[in-house]
């Protein structure tokens, strides 16, 4: 497994705005993104127009496959352009390996399976 994180500023009056459309677009990516597995998005508690979305994906291959994908469903290009006109990227895509996730699952399930 691998992670992708992302980081963005909200405009401020923004944030459920681009909540929910992040929400929909990692909905969108769990279901036609071959490798896709989910996001969990954070909001600075110093900052609380400072959003860090973490992605977890099979590989980096299936990640680079998605981006170079002509993804062209318009109810993503809605979502996506909500986020777009809501924020701007404040860092990068950085990938990490993931070594360990015993976060729970929204079914109430450990990720790594206990």
């Amino acid at each position: 497994m691998i992670r992708v994180m992302y980081g963005w500023k909200v405009k401020p009056g923004q944030e459920e705005a681009f909540a929910a459309a992040w929400g929909a677009v990692t909905r969108w990516s769990r279901v036609h993104a071959p490798g896709a597995r989910g996001s969990l998005l954070v909001r600075g508690a110093e900052d609380p127009h400072e959003f860090v979305g973490v992605a977890r994906w099979t590989s980096r291959a299936a990640w680079e496959a998605y981006q170079a994908s002509d993804r062209q469903d318009p109810e993503l290009l809605a979502h996506a352009q909500v986020m777009r006109a809501t924020s701007e990227r404040s860092r990068p895509a950085a990938f990490f390996d993931e070594v360990s996730d015993l976060t729970l699952r929204g079914e109430g399930e450990r990720a790594d399976g206990d």
